[in-house]
């Protein structure tokens, strides 16, 4: 018999109509909501043999990676677009590297690191063409849950649902538990199965603007909701997990700046040193408003942009630059009001911010005080949801609803338009 017990979670959309007619012996109220049902993948499933496919439309663009002459494109949790992008004008799809459950993804030496699902992937890039997995560790990151029948639960499927209840069920039998989150009282009371230990899942995919995987020296760091994992590469074929720190609850990104990691999460950003970089210590914590926090540190300055969002909980939408040159005691240094920013890149003194609707937009950083009042240009066209800005060739590649469109931002006033590689659905 199966271990695992499914669960039904239920976002509020709407308020239960209750009718006169409550007044009588019986009647029905109805309660909109959005259900979220799992979904499983057997182990022979996740790992079964990884071979590049032929090149494919991008249809749901995810994470984006650099990597000399290639750009590796994440379709979410189904694998890696791997293109050649010597000359950004023309882009050249070379192939499509299927991997189920990836989101995140880094290069080191020739060596793609990614994960699928529970587990994490080396492969050798020798051939960016054929790339050849060379290693994988099983169960290193954090899994959801476990079913003897169905294998492991690695998400949720959100579907709208309008459900008739009895009126003197209305109020008792619907349950809100914070974070705009309404379940069934029987649910709430439920402990959930081993995977979570008790904790309500997080659902795949909010926040993750900027990386959860980066690289330093011999090492991989990698982020989940609530830990950070250190992998040690001195083997680069083959990764070993060296280490788990506990961060916190609402972890979102993480950048590498000189010896230190800078991890984002939804009401701060925590500071950690690499003294011994297998074991990460926690140098400071900057607090900020409840809200999603991606980070860019670039000359002993923290970029830090806050937004409101569905799991964020706030209303915040601001740029916050923090002066990091003693990392036990970062400064604030402004804070500048923005639309609704995202992923942000810096290169020199220009900081690319994504505005989600409103595009992308390029200010002088130069005076950490006046940003906010020097807007350099903006590209309103498309949906921005995360930026890597190139020093050479001064090339910002965007990615959003749209696809993946690639700036020459020679002249910074005026971005011109190289290439698009549009999402299939457009």
């Amino acid at each position: 018999m199966a271990k695992s017990t499914v669960f039904l979670f239920a976002l509020a959309l709407g308020m239960v109509f209750l009718t006169t007619s409550c007044l009588k012996d019986s009647c029905d109220a109805t309660q909109v909501y959005v259900r979220y049902d799992p979904k499983y993948i057997q182990p022979a499933a996740l790992r079964a043999k990884i071979v590049m496919d032929a090149p494919q439309a991008v249809t749901q663009a995810g994470k984006i990676y650099v990597y000399g002459q290639y750009l590796f494109i994440n379709e979410l949790k189904e694998g890696i677009h791997i293109y050649d992008n010597q000359n950004p004008a023309q882009p050249l799809n070379i192939g499509f590297l299927k991997i189920p459950g990836n989101v995140d993804m880094a290069v080191r030496n020739g060596i793609l690191y990614a994960d699928s699902y529970v587990d994490l992937l080396a492969f050798n890039l020798d051939n960016p063409a054929a790339p050849v997995l060379v290693n994988r560790l099983e169960n290193v990151f954090p899994q959801l849950g476990w079913d003897d029948v169905r294998g492991y639960l690695v998400d949720y499927i959100p579907s709208k649902v309008e459900e008739q209840i009895p009126c003197n069920e209305a109020e008792d039998d619907i349950v809100f538990i914070g974070g705009g989150i309404w379940v069934r009282r029987e649910i709430a009371l439920t402990t959930l199965s081993a995977g979570l230990g008790g904790k309500a899942p997080s659902t795949v995919g909010i926040g993750g603007s900027t990386a959860r995987f980066t690289l330093n020296e011999d090492n991989l760091y990698t982020v989940s909701d609530y830990d950070l994992k250190v992998f040690d590469l001195s083997n680069p074929l083959a990764p070993r997990h060296a280490s788990t720190v506990s961060i916190g609850w609402g972890i979102e990104t993480i950048f590498p700046y000189q010896d230190y990691l800078f991890i984002g999460s939804r009401t701060g950003m925590y500071i950690y040193g690499l003294k011994d970089p297998l074991h990460p210590v926690q140098l400071s914590v900057f607090q900020h408003a409840n809200a999603c926090d991606p980070v860019f540190v670039h000359n002993d300055k923290a970029y830090i942009t806050l937004r409101n969002g569905t799991t964020c909980e706030n209303f915040t939408n601001q740029l916050e630059v923090v002066d990091v040159q003693d990392l036990f005691k970062p400064v604030l240094l402004s804070v500048h009001p923005m639309h609704h920013p995202i992923g942000l890149s810096v290169v020199d003194d220009l900081l690319f911010i994504c505005e989600d609707d409103q595009g992308l937009k390029v200010f002088d950083a130069s005076d950490s005080g006046k940003i906010g009042d020097r807007l350099l240009s903006q590209v309103k066209e498309i949906q921005a949801t995360d930026v890597i800005a190139l020093e050479k060739p001064r090339v910002a590649i965007v990615t959003g609803e749209k696809g993946i469109v690639q700036y020459d931002f020679s002249d910074p006033t005026k971005l011109r338009l190289l290439s698009t590689i549009p999402n299939g659905n457009n």
